[in-house]
């Protein structure tokens, strides 16, 4: 009897942590529009298991259910929203047995004598235009990292200021289409801009 009992036990403790979700936040920067929302969302529709997927536009943040089974660490949470094309600004989850874990993944780097971080107001509307934005600033000699927020349209720079200028990233960015709160975009290159990027211009 006692082993009938024990065997009920083990098998009602297995079906309930089967049973258990780990509930995941992640807040993501580039997210401006339906089509920005639905790559996101197709990537981690690629994980097996992954259920009850949303994500907030307006806020910048994807929820997502997984089992608890799965054991699903950070590391791939940002190698998904990488892949897609974005930048996962913090992640947490709500582990099935309660636990709440957390980390903010662009924590701002060491600085040495010769770095400055900035920010300067940037235009555009969406992932493409992000990745176009980061593309141009990351082209300039000097520059350490570039984020653009597409919430704040604001772009985030860590330069060497021995090897560049924040006027040079303005007008390279400015180069690319996009206005920037120094230097406004030629019209010839803003209007061959896909009209998804075209953002609301102040004259």
């Amino acid at each position: 009897m006692k082993t009938i009992i024990l065997i009920i036990a083990s098998l009602t403790l297995a079906l309930t942590l089967s049973a258990q979700n780990d509930h995941f936040t992640v807040r993501v920067d580039g997210l401006g529009c339906p089509f920005c929302a639905y790559g996101l969302e197709k990537k981690f529709k690629e994980v097996k298991e992954i259920s009850d997927i949303e994500v907030n536009l307006e806020k910048g943040i994807l929820t997502y259910r997984v089992p608890s089974s799965q054991q699903m660490e950070f590391a791939e949470v940002k190698k998904l929203v990488d892949d897609a094309g974005y930048t996962p600004i913090s992640i947490s989850v709500e582990r099935g047995d309660g636990t709440v874990e957390k980390e903010d993944v662009n924590s701002k780097p060491n600085k040495d004598s010769n770095m400055e971080e900035k920010t300067i107001g940037v235009l555009g509307n969406c992932g493409m235009c992000k990745d176009r934005i980061e593309k141009a600033a990351n082209g300039v000699r000097g520059i350490q990292r570039a984020e653009w927020s597409v919430a704040d349209q604001t772009l985030k720079v860590v330069y060497d200021a021995e090897k560049t200028s924040i006027d040079a990233i303005h007008k390279a960015v400015a180069a690319a289409g996009h206005d920037t709160d120094k230097v406004k975009a030629p019209n010839k290159v803003y209007n061959n801009l896909h009209q998804c990027c075209k953002y609301d211009r102040v004259n």
